[in-house]
């Protein structure tokens, strides 16, 4: 690229540059490279090509963060005292934000108590299940302050409308499992929860009425245990037992106990 003479420029001003000229004369230059292939014989040529260009690049870019330079100057000038204008602002902004902070924060908390009691009155339809739903149906729009009492009082409504129709058709579905189903509702909002839940009780119990102690541990791969005799527990007629089963089968059986009102403890 030694016909490439972008180099003469070196320490010119580059806003008095020709670019067109230059744009036309730098692509002759590269041209030359075209299809150019450098061997081990010729590597000397490629050390001095890459040298050119090198070159080349830097004569553009020397003269391009001048002229930046040059243009920022005025601006670097002045940023310091446009800066210290900009604190003197920002520092009494602070202290009043904080104080307007402070009271969006009281009115926010007064909001969320007028909602939770208008919540706790009108809930009542929900039985035992309403403090535990409540975070499940809470919608922070509530106690947005934008928001009016009529606005937030209607979505409170709809809310425990819905939760307390999904509740009346876990209880329509006359299942055993009722009281686990309801924890599992509080828990999910999910109907869809519900079903799957009923559905693995409902195995679980046809397995257990079904399923011998030794096809059940053939089941998980393992040996079935010796039958250990239960004996009584305590004056209330509680009887204790040991139980040999994986954590999927016990979170059956708890669930199974849940489900027909027996009473456990864990030791």
């Amino acid at each position: 690229m030694n016909d490439l003479q972008i180099v003469r420029l070196e320490n010119t001003d580059i806003s008095v540059w020709d670019f067109s000229m230059l744009r036309a004369e730098l692509q002759r230059g590269l041209d030359s490279y075209a299809g150019l292939v450098y061997t081990d014989e010729t590597i000397k040529d490629a050390k001095n090509d890459r040298s050119t260009l090198n070159k080349v690049k830097k004569v553009i870019e020397d003269a391009r963060k001048a002229y930046k330079a040059r243009c920022l100057a005025p601006y670097d000038a002045l940023e310091p005292q446009i800066k210290e204008l900009v604190n003197m602002v920002e520092k009494q902004r602070v202290l009043i934000d904080e104080t307007v902070k402070d009271f969006e924060t009281r009115q926010k908390e007064e909001k969320e108590l007028e909602v939770r009691k208008y919540y706790d009155r009108k809930a009542v339809v929900l039985g035992s299940l309403a403090d535990a739903l409540y975070p499940k149906l809470f919608d922070k729009k509530w106690v947005n302050t934008s928001n009016a009492r009529a606005k937030y009082e209607e979505g409170i409504m709809v809310a425990i409308n819905g939760a307390a129709a999904d509740i009346a058709a876990i209880r329509g579905m006359n299942s055993p499992f009722v009281n686990t189903l309801l924890e599992v509702y509080a828990q999910t909002l999910s109907m869809d929860q519900v079903k799957v839940k009923q559905a693995e009780l409902e195995d679980a119990a046809k397995k257990a009425s079904l399923t011998t102690v030794e096809e059940a541990a053939a089941a998980v791969g393992a040996t079935a245990p010796t039958p250990v005799q239960t004996t009584p527990a305590n004056a209330e007629g509680g009887t204790a037992m040991r139980i040999y089963a994986t954590q999927n089968q016990m979170n059956q059986i708890t669930d199974f106990m849940k489900a027909i009102g027996v009473r456990y403890e864990l030791i």
